[in-house]
């Protein structure tokens, strides 16, 4: 007879899959809802990501690599591939057998290897790399760069033909201050970045041209304060002051574009400038 599991041992087992507990972190760092999320990943029913998460259903292999694209996590597809294929326990077969075996290597190399690299290492090298970087890489924050100031529309990331780069925020770089990075990091919510150029950085006082905004996309309540926001117009990005929610004038290109008063900026927001990087591309 096979064995069943509890409801407590099947709920405990979700924390213990370090693939599971991924999916999880990185869904609530991008302030994802399980139906978003089933969304971006094709119409998954939004109870069977719940049991995915705590460790109570196992996808297939192609829903697992659906799962990490719409989260962003594509460079670990093959990983999400192993973890499933490995859970489901496979097939009969020598070739199934092969298979496993592969498989098993893959996820004992865990995030600390990306698949590009997992192709290129020997699996013993793997186990000895995947140990201490672990920690380190479940914490990382990834965010898509766009190739230019065009919107990214509203979904979970932009499309791929928008992407130029994609930034690797890791909050242990950042000394005593890491507990206070990993904090900020996980407030933000479907972030992006894009570079700021000379015209936008000017419309608000202190923003360097140059360099990287990264955009949680937070709704805004109350007055803009003197935090610099993102608006759409015409498909493009644009920079505002916070007291054009209330009152002052917006850029001539936004009034040309129609977004000539505070009810049509809020209709058209994007999100807040929270952080702001140093273009390595330049």
């Amino acid at each position: 007879m096979t064995p069943t599991l509890s409801r407590s041992s099947s709920a405990s087992s979700g924390a213990d899959d370090p693939v599971a507990l991924r999916i999880r972190t990185l869904r609530m760092s991008l302030g994802l809802s399980y139906k978003r999320l089933s969304e971006a990943a094709g119409g998954l029913a939004t109870s069977f990501l719940f049991n995915i998460e705590h460790g109570r259903k196992v996808p297939g292999e192609d829903v697992a690599a659906r799962i990490a694209l719409a989260l962003g996590d594509g460079a670990y597809e093959q990983l999400y591939r192993a973890w499933a294929r490995v859970k489901s326990r496979g097939r009969n077969g020598r070739a199934d057998h092969d298979a496993m075996l592969s498989a098993w290597e893959r996820l004992r190399a865990g995030f600390a290897v990306s698949d590009a690299s997992a192709t290129a290492t020997p699996p013993a090298a793997h186990r000895a790399a995947a140990e201490p970087e672990a920690a380190r890489e479940a914490g990382r924050l990834r965010v898509p760069v766009l190739a230019g100031a065009t919107d990214p529309g509203d979904g979970v990331r932009p499309g791929s033909e928008a992407i130029v780069n994609t930034l690797s925020l890791d909050p242990s770089l950042y000394g005593h201050d890491a507990a206070q990075a990993r904090e900020r990091f996980a407030r933000l919510r479907r972030p992006f970045a894009f570079a700021l150029d000379a015209v936008q950085a000017a419309r608000v006082p202190g923003l360097p041209a140059g360099y990287l905004a990264v955009v949680t996309r937070e709704p805004l309540v109350g007055d803009g304060g003197d935090a610099a926001w993102v608006v759409r117009a015409n498909g493009r990005l644009e920079v505002v002051r916070g007291d054009v929610f209330t009152g002052a004038a917006p850029p001539e290109a936004l009034r040309a574009a129609g977004l000539a008063d505070a009810p049509a900026l809020r209709a058209a927001l994007v999100g807040r400038i929270d952080l702001l990087l140093p273009d390595v591309r330049r």
